[in-house]
């Protein structure tokens, strides 16, 4: 079974929105099943350009932080009556009066659209349902590889480029593989390709587990020489158990993630399966997609 686990789970909001009430909330409700953070880079970069700071990289770290798509965003964003009405009971610790309050939620607001495209974004304007939330964030983990597929392509469609510079995501298996199919090594387009990365990568770890290469030297199991290079699209893969988890990791230098992707996935899933059926010493596997430059061709 493959599981798309959320790495940070990150809840935004003007202040007096909720974010502090919703954090203990879903802790109490999943047991600190994810780690949670009270606001991201999207405030670090509304605040930025609130109070006129002028600090390097703003833009490219918020990119960083929302294309890492095991990253999920929480943004709440009530009617400004709500904030008043929490104003004026409980006050807050920054912002003394409620017009600096109003300019904060119109900063937010103001940024709300072009936030919401985003697939691993989700913007809560009316009541909150903390049911409902946890329900939605717990079902993202279970995504397929078509949905993470999708999710992927959806992600650079909402880029003002239709580029993602880069992207990645991270993946694990129980080791059943159940999605694995030998089916697309024989897709039409790609059936070279993908022969030429299999053949290259299963010798690769047959020749160092006998010891054939330059140090006449038998690897095991844990070796750090299970490499696929290249200069083509999958440009690498590296292959290495850890902790009884074997780590695939590929780096994809480019791809046209509308038409190519979603093959190439299936692909490196299946090659994933391979290798953890001819090392045979791990419980899991952990796959690891770097994607250098993601982006859609019409």
């Amino acid at each position: 079974m493959i599981t798309f686990p959320i790495k940070s789970l990150f809840i935004e909001g003007p202040d007096c929105s909720g974010k502090t009430t919703l954090i203990r909330n879903i802790h109490t409700l999943t047991g600190y099943r994810w780690h949670i953070f009270d606001r991201s880079q999207i405030s670090r970069r509304i605040f930025c350009k609130f109070y006129g700071r002028n600090i390097d990289n703003l833009d490219y770290d918020l990119h960083e932080e929302l294309s890492n798509l095991n990253n999920r965003f929480v943004i709440l964003l009530p009617e400004f009556n709500v904030i008043e009405e929490r104003f004026n009971s409980c006050g807050d610790d920054i912002h003394e009066d409620l017009s600096a309050m109003r300019k904060v939620y119109d900063a937010f607001y103001e940024e709300k659209d072009n936030l919401n495209k985003f697939p691993n974004v989700s913007v809560y304007e009316s009541d909150v349902s903390l049911e409902g939330i946890v329900f939605n964030l717990g079902k993202s983990e279970m995504y397929s590889l078509s949905d993470i597929s999708e999710l992927v392509n959806s992600f650079v469609e909402s880029t003002s480029r239709k580029e993602s510079y880069p992207l990645s995501f991270t993946l694990y298996d129980d080791g059943k593989f159940e999605e694995a199919s030998s089916d697309i090594l024989d897709h039409e387009n790609e059936r070279e390709y993908y022969d030429m990365i299999r053949s290259s990568l299963l010798r690769k770890i047959d020749m160092e587990l006998a010891g054939d290469n330059e140090y006449a030297r038998v690897e095991t199991e844990g070796s750090r020489r299970f490499v696929y290079t290249d200069s083509s699209c999958i440009s690498f893969i590296q292959v290495a158990i850890r902790d009884e988890v074997m780590d695939f990791n590929c780096v994809i230098r480019s791809t046209d993630v509308k038409n190519i992707f979603p093959y190439d996935i299936k692909f490196l899933y299946f090659l994933a399966s391979e290798c953890f059926n001819k090392l045979g010493c791990a419980k899991k596997a952990r796959l690891r997609f770097n994607l250098n430059s993601a982006h859609v061709v019409e």
